[in-house]
């Protein structure tokens, strides 16, 4: 939108360092560095690049930059961390990095205890599945210190620092108070009320503290002064939930507090931003300004920036041999079928039982159909009751219909009102009927923090319930559920994006979900075999905010959600509607998808 658009604008300006233009370093800061350490195997197999859309992301803008640091956990155990350490520090060229090494009690009480077990469900409102130990939040504070701590080891006056996600929420107010402890805080003026309790700053300030030198000192009152200037950002991926939800965790104001180190916090929808603004108000005791926090002192700002789909590596896996040969295996192997594709991690987030049964609810109803359209056949009797069906079939356009457009503003339903008038005329006057009993819903579902046992629970019910609906609609010929369960390589991948009708995305809560915008950047009419497609998106994604074309659904509601499968089935299926518009919605979300992609929003 306008605002969203003016509010990047604005931030811009205001975290960029006076001296943009001339010598800018900047350091990225994850939980995961940008590759893999293997300690058992001899160079350069020792060090192993990995993927993934945020690593495309930065790495994309590396060459905007004089020098390019990378601080975060290189994914191992090292016994020789000094001689690693040099090692990664060889093995890149443009990205210099700088190794957190955590052990093995830090990683399981930081990373899988309190990172997973405690935040992950709250910022996903899942509040049943959240669980909270003292000693989790113990360690996930020395942790954030030990990378606040590393992050000033390498900083120069000047730096911008990019913090990422929820594995770090301390860091920045860490990184603050660290350096004014060594220098003095700036003029401040605390506006928290007086009846209110103090603020827990000793649990963000010297609690935690490893007691490792800094290697920074002043030499003047200008160096102290541009130490004080440096430009902290933070951008979180997941969802932040509502003041109900994050003031049940004992420790939800250090999270809150230790965002406000930041200079900028960046969401990917403005709910998420005024969530967050909402629990400034109650935790901290502050009111802030629509878009601006001002604490102890400093202003920080808040924006919305949506992050983008890695295009570059989808566009790139479509012009490899294997891609092609994929492509035209799956365009053999499904002919004459409808294929839905369904990928996601498997987390209780993703709403995987819910999905499961709005498929089961689709197939009762095409076995239906299919059971009265050979009754009629067998009889001899004309299609007497084709009006009923097609009333039935216009009462789902209008359902559906009525949803989006009270869901979206006027000018978005303007811009559709044509579109869903003329595809619904187009698909009510055919005299051949789609049979969905022919339709394949394809998952991947790859494996998620196995080692919790919420994930083994959700795990163990999606097999179940899977096996279930293969064996009542299954047949010798047909097996309506193919389930992968694991990952599978990137052009394999974006073969299935190219040749599935529908995609299938109903996360009851999610950041952003990629997977939305992946599935159209395969959608290339100039590629052979590859076939228009449609999206049924839950509204409660955050790409619903940009995919204003998509089916979007409510994944509580399985009649709801049954509906739009066979409506996106009906719009892109075969040829029943004329082939430009079947293309129509595919290429105006892809071409969305492909101006706001990652690349886009790491410059951002």
């Amino acid at each position: 939108s306008i605002f969203v658009l003016l509010l990047q604008t604005r931030h811009l300006r205001l975290i960029l360092p006076e001296n943009f233009g001339k010598m800018v370093r900047v350091i990225f800061v994850s939980n995961r560095l940008p590759v893999t350490v293997n300690p058992d195997k001899e160079p350069p197999n020792d060090v192993q690049q990995s993927s993934g859309g945020l690593v495309s992301a930065l790495k994309s803008v590396v060459k905007d930059y004089d020098e390019v640091l990378w601080v975060g956990w290189p994914g191992a155990y090292c016994k020789d961390e000094a001689a690693m350490t040099k090692r990664l520090h060889e093995s890149n060229a443009s990205i210099q990095m700088h190794p957190v090494w955590l052990d093995k009690d830090d990683v399981e009480d930081f990373y899988n205890g309190f990172s997973n077990s405690s935040l992950w469900p709250l910022l996903h409102w899942m509040t049943p599945y959240a669980r909270f130990k003292k000693s989790w939040f113990e360690s996930y504070r020395k942790v954030n210190m030990k990378f606040a701590e590393i992050i000033l080891q390498v900083a120069k006056p000047g730096d911008i620092i990019w913090v990422h996600d929820y594995h770090l929420f301390m860091v920045p107010m860490m990184v603050r108070n660290l350096v004014d402890e060594k220098y003095g805080a700036p003029d401040s003026s605390p506006r928290r009320p007086k009846d209110l309790p103090p603020l827990d700053s000793d649990a963000i300030t010297t609690q935690g503290n490893t007691g490792k030198k800094l290697n920074f000192a002043p030499t003047s009152r200008s160096e102290a002064a541009a130490w004080q200037n440096l430009k902290i950002g933070f951008f979180l991926h997941t969802p932040f939930p509502s003041w109900e939800i994050i003031s049940t965790h004992p420790n939800c104001v250090d999270i809150v507090q230790g965002m406000l180190g930041a200079d900028l916090i960046g969401f990917h929808t403005y709910n998420y931003l005024r969530h967050y603004r909402s629990c400034v108000i109650r935790l901290c005791g502050f009111t802030p300004e629509m878009d601006m926090v001002q604490y102890l002192g400093r202003r920080t700002r808040l924006g919305v920036y949506p992050i983008g789909a890695n295009c570059t590596d989808i566009l790139n896996n479509m012009k490899t041999d294997s891609f092609k040969e994929h492509l035209k295996n799956y365009a053999e192997e499904f002919q004459g079928k409808s294929l839905v594709l369904s990928v996601e991690r498997l987390d209780y987030s993703k709403g995987m039982p819910h999905k499961l049964e709005a498929i089961e609810r689709y197939l009762e109803e095409a076995e239906k159909a299919q059971k009265q359209r050979k009754q009629r056949q067998d009889e001899g009797f004309q299609d007497e009751d084709r009006q009923a069906r097609l009333e039935k079939l216009k009462a789902r356009f209008e359902a559906c219909w009525k949803e989006k457009s009270e869901r979206h503003n006027f000018g978005f339903r303007t811009a559709m009102t044509a579109f869903w008038n003329k595809a619904k005329e187009l698909v009510l006057d055919q005299e051949e009927e789609l049979d969905h009993t022919k339709t394949v819903f394809l998952f991947i579902a790859v494996p998620s923090r196995q080692t919790v046992q919420e994930y083994k629970a959700i795990e163990e019910e999606v097999h179940m319930k899977v096996s279930t609906i293969n064996g009542r609609f299954g047949t010798v010929n047909h097996t309506p559920i193919v389930y992968i369960h694991r990952g599978i390589p990137g052009e394999e991948l974006a073969a299935l994006y190219a040749r599935a009708d529908c995609c299938l995305v109903t996360p009851l809560v999610d950041g952003m979900n990629l997977v939305a915008k992946e599935f159209l950047v395969a959608k290339d009419r100039e590629v052979e075999h590859v076939v228009p497609g449609t999206v049924v998106l839950s509204e409660f994604a955050g790409a619903t905010q940009e995919m204003f074309d998509a089916l979007v659904i409510n994944p509580y509601d399985v009649d709801a959600t049954a509906d739009a499968i066979h409506l996106g089935l009906e719009l892109t299926k075969g040829d029943r509607v004329d082939k430009h518009l079947r293309w129509e919605v595919s290429e105006r979300m892809r071409h969305v998808v492909l101006a706001n992609d990652a690349v886009w929003w790491a410059a951002a």
